[in-house]
């Protein structure tokens, strides 16, 4: 296979899971923020990781959250839109797309990108479907280190 990734054709039921990269995008109501659908600045295009068998499974799901943990140590929350909320719920349509992220060793051949979504609406209404479809995993804070910090022994 190369370079060339395998991903596609998708179905209605295929999901793509997004980071949350702030705990305040995620309510305690698990009511999700439009903001977690706005491209990063070194985004041309919305990151998204194929949901494959693996990451379908709870202990798959923890893995992935604590291999994308964040610089700061926290574990970033995940959500989920499917291939039907993309394409079908949502207009216009953000049909994934499959780009192997060769910097990820591990789910970089699960990568998908959408075209950005366009102004707060559309984010407004991927929020709304990822909340239907419920938070994946929750925003995990890093302990805070104690001890040396302060002098301490």
């Amino acid at each position: 296979m190369g370079d060339q990734t395998s991903l596609g054709p998708f179905v209605a039921e295929d999901s793509f899971l997004r980071h949350i990269d702030r705990k305040r995008y995620i309510a305690d109501d698990d009511t999700l923020s439009r903001e977690i659908f706005k491209p990063r600045a070194h985004e041309p295009s919305l990151s998204f990781t194929y949901q494959d068998a693996g990451l379908k499974t709870s202990g798959g799901l923890d893995e992935y959250q604590r291999r994308k943990a964040l610089p700061s140590k926290d574990l970033p929350g995940i959500c989920r839109l499917t291939f039907y909320d993309l394409t079908v719920a949502l207009e216009p349509p953000l049909p994934p797309r499959g780009e192997r992220n060769p910097d990820d060793t591990e789910y970089g051949h699960l990568h998908c990108s959408t075209d950005p979504p366009r102004g707060d609406v559309h984010m407004e209404k991927m929020a709304k479907l990822a909340t239907r479809n419920g938070v994946a995993r929750r925003f995990v804070r890093a302990p805070k280190k104690r001890g040396l910090a302060r002098g301490e022994d």
